[in-house]
């Protein structure tokens, strides 16, 4: 039986227009997923796409009123793993990930998160948000991330009206609703996303949302909103991610910092509102993992090393 951990993913949304305050909400939604790549060779893909890369294992985490640690094991050398918190004035959230796929197979975790803030200021403010991912290290495919050896990563952060998630309490429901919803889906205000195949190393990358309708996003007086961040780490046939360093959420970079003054002392968060979030790992919990994951990117630098010392 697969190791179930409460899993978490942090979600940071916020809606624009004049919407009347909702009830305080958190959570989160995560799916780790196994696919075989038994039916292709090393220079084919290994996208899911393919026949017979159907997901052969998985494990979904969260759900409302769930924040924490998933931690998906389905056999020796194999793992997606994915942490929440929220942190600072503003309960922002931070996600913690790593995917190995240690066999012929490809790993993958998908991770959310959402909480609702409202805007106790007496006038209109400007909103955006910042998702910044670091990547402590990588495997690198020069063919591609669904080749052995490959990595991708995307990162999303969304501002959505609160009924997104009414009545949403399963991790498979808020997953199905939450995955990376673009413009032009009900209730999606503003969005900002980054993606690509990563290339191994210590690597930055960051998105900030834009208004689906043009011009500014505003909060206004007494009005609630949604945040949604997600992020995914696929990887493929001996490949390996390390996010442990991690996914930070930040008002938006193209906010003054006058701005961002204001926001922090007028937004108040669900958590500051008496929401209460449960399977928080102790941070021994954590730490241990961490340090478990460390040794990923150790084995691929000396493997790399020894690679190198034989092509002399």
């Amino acid at each position: 039986m697969h190791r179930y951990i409460t899993s978490a993913i942090i979600a940071f949304g916020v809606s624009v227009g004049v919407l009347p305050a909702a009830a305080a909400s958190v959570g989160s939604a995560s799916f780790a997923t196994q696919r075989n790549c038994n039916l292709v060779t090393s220079s084919q893909l290994c996208d899911g796409a393919g026949f017979g890369q159907r997901i052969a294992a998985s494990q979904y985490g969260g759900g409302a009123g769930v924040g924490g640690l998933n931690y998906f094991r389905p056999s020796p050398g194999n793992f997606a793993w994915s942490d929440v918190r929220y942190t600072g004035p503003l309960d922002l959230a931070v996600i913690r990930a790593a995917t190995q796929a240690g066999g012929n197979v490809r790993m993958n975790i998908n991770s959310f998160a959402f909480q609702t803030y409202t805007w106790n200021g007496t006038v209109p403010t400007r909103l955006s948000l910042t998702a910044s991912l670091h990547l402590v290290n990588s495997s690198t495919s020069p063919g591609g991330g669904a080749l052995p050896g490959g990595a991708i990563y995307t990162s999303y952060v969304g501002i959505w009206d609160p009924s997104a998630v009414a009545g949403l309490t399963t991790p498979q429901q808020l997953f199905g609703s939450l995955f990376y919803a673009s413009c032009g889906t009900a209730g999606v205000r503003g969005v900002g996303s980054s993606s690509g195949v990563l290339t191994g190393g210590d690597a930055t990358f960051t998105a900030t949302t834009t208004a689906c309708s043009g011009g500014s996003l505003l909060l206004m007086p007494g009005q609630s909103v949604l945040v949604v961040n997600g992020l995914q780490l696929p990887v493929n046939r001996g490949g390996f991610a390390d996010a442990s360093a991690t996914y930070r959420t930040l008002l938006g970079s193209d906010l003054t910092v006058e701005e961002q003054a204001v926001i922090t002392g007028g937004l108040s968060s669900a958590i500051a509102q008496g929401a209460v979030v449960t399977g928080v790992p102790e941070p021994t919990s954590w730490a241990m993992l961490i340090a478990g994951f460390g040794l990923v990117g150790a084995v691929a630098r000396r493997r790399s090393a020894a690679a190198a010392q034989t092509k002399l």
